[in-house]
Parts: structure tokens; sequence; C-alpha cells
């Protein structure tokens, strides 16, 4: 089960298994400490914005794939916009920002998995065709 880690320098919050060797907010080396629910929920406050509107997942997306050297967000801006709005209403159906190409189980662990982006980078679809499960991010040298 993964667990909540805070660096005792910046209060950087860490969801894993392990905590990382490097703050990736402060680059303190082995300052994480196992926290809790509570203490990173008090940490991270109440007034952070929600991605709950069509712009704001538009931009976490494009954020996303310009830090990537090897993945992109499709060039299809009608597919990029009707995946947004169906990623909005699981949001608001089933409480994730699920992938609306994915089936959900029910299964809060293995649903996890499939909130947009996921991992597609590792999935057989994005290495044999060069694009996620519903075609949102692509392979930069993708044609």
């Amino acid at each position: 089960m993964k667990k909540l880690w805070r660096c005792h320098v910046c209060n950087d919050i860490h969801l894993g298994n392990r905590p990382p060797e490097v703050c990736p907010t402060c680059g303190a080396r082995n300052a994480f400490v196992l926290s809790d629910l509570g203490e990173a929920l008090e940490i991270i406050g109440k007034d952070h914005p929600s991605l709950d509107e069509q712009a704001k997942v538009l931009a976490a997306w494009k954020q996303f794939s310009d830090q990537s050297p090897t993945i992109k967000l499709t060039d299809k801006a009608d597919e990029v916009e009707l995946l947004s709005k169906g990623v909005l209403e699981n949001l608001k159906g089933k409480g994730q920002r699920y992938c609306p190409c994915r089936i959900t189980t029910g299964d809060r662990g293995k649903d996890l998995n499939l909130i947009c982006p996921c991992n597609f980078i590792r999935q057989p679809t994005f290495k044999e065709d060069g694009e996620c499960w519903c075609g949102l991010f692509v392979k930069r040298d993708a044609k």
C-alpha cells in the first residue's frame, strides 16, 4: 500500500511506496518523513483550484505534454475537446477524471490507473500505434 511522505524542509507531499531520495521541490536529500492523510490535507489546504472545467483540464494536458520530449497532444482539436468533455462527465458522475475511453470496474485501486492521463507509455497501444488508448496523446515523432 502506498504511503504519504512529507519533506521536512519544504513540506512537499509525496504519495508512494518509498520516499524520494531527492525532494523534487526543494532538492533536499533524504528529507522525507512518513506522514498521514490529516497532515497532508492540512498542508495542501482546501484552496487549491479544482480541475473541474474544460479550460483547466486542457491547460493541464497541455502542460503535461509540453514538458515531455516524447509525447504531445494530438493535433485533432475536435477529439481533444470531446475527450475533455468525457473526462469532466466522469468527474461529475464517478468522482474522478477517468479516461472516457476506458471502462471503470468499481474497484478504486484498479480504477485509479484509469485517471487521465493514465500510464499509457507502458501500454501496447502506445508502443505499437504511437498513441494512448483514446488517441489524446501521441508520440512526438508520430505523423
